[in-house]
């Protein structure tokens, strides 16, 4: 039995979801892409690890043992760190190096190591110390607003930050919601048709792909 846990009641422009995971017993788990990227914080026993993640375009199998613990904080597409900007963290971790038990190095400072309870605080200091910022065009073509400029300079400013192409973003954003209407048990067919996907072998191999399960694993899940 695993314990999950998403942080309620606090919103920011900065990241889109913070959740911990207890694990009650051992086994493995699909990290799917989610159009974020993370700073995720690993515990295991007296043991902990902090992980810069890029956003990732296919999913990664953690294994966990009983007892761990992870926090993850999942930063919106718009935002980055300058210190590792999206284009080179695409599908990429940096392990960070830790000060102690509980502190790590992020450049040139010295952080606490976030809990789910302290999480809103390390994020402000985050922005106050300029090592996340927001990047306001990205956040528009995000929205479905873009920015009134050349698409050129659009793509240029959405691949520096995210690591990734709009359109490859895009692809994440239907399979992730392919995904969610497979797990409802909507039938394959149907959720191809709503989504604009060719066919239903175009759907198939596109969460396969992405998500790493086919369309019948999903609706089993």
């Amino acid at each position: 039995m695993h314990e999950v846990v998403t942080l309620e009641g606090w919103s920011s422009p900065f990241v889109e979801a913070v959740t911990r995971t207890r694990f009650g017993s051992g086994g493995s788990v699909k990290m799917q892409p989610d159009g974020c990227w993370d700073v995720v914080i690993f515990r295991n026993g007296d043991t902990t690890s902090v992980l810069r993640t890029g956003l990732t375009t296919a999913a990664v199998t953690h294994d966990y043992a009983a007892g761990d613990e992870i926090l993850a904080i999942s930063f919106k597409p718009s935002s980055f760190m300058p210190l590792m900007p999206g284009e080179v963290m695409r599908d990429q971790g940096v392990v960070l190096e830790l000060i102690g038990k509980d502190r790590f190095r992020l450049g040139s400072d010295v952080l606490e190591i976030p809990t789910l309870d302290t999480v809103d605080g390390f994020v402000r200091k985050l922005v106050r110390n300029g090592n996340v910022e927001d990047n306001r065009v990205v956040a528009s073509i995000v929205s479905g607003h873009p920015m009134a400029m050349s698409e050129r300079t659009l793509q240029r400013h959405f691949l520096k930050t995210t690591g990734v192409t709009y359109k490859t973003f895009t692809q994440i954003e239907r399979a992730q919601k392919a995904l969610v209407l497979l797990q409802q048990g909507r039938p394959a067919a149907d959720v191809a048709f709503a989504l604009g996907f060719a066919d239903q072998p175009h759907m198939i191999r596109s969460v396969k792909a992405i998500m790493g399960v086919t369309p019948g694993q999903a609706a089993h899940s």
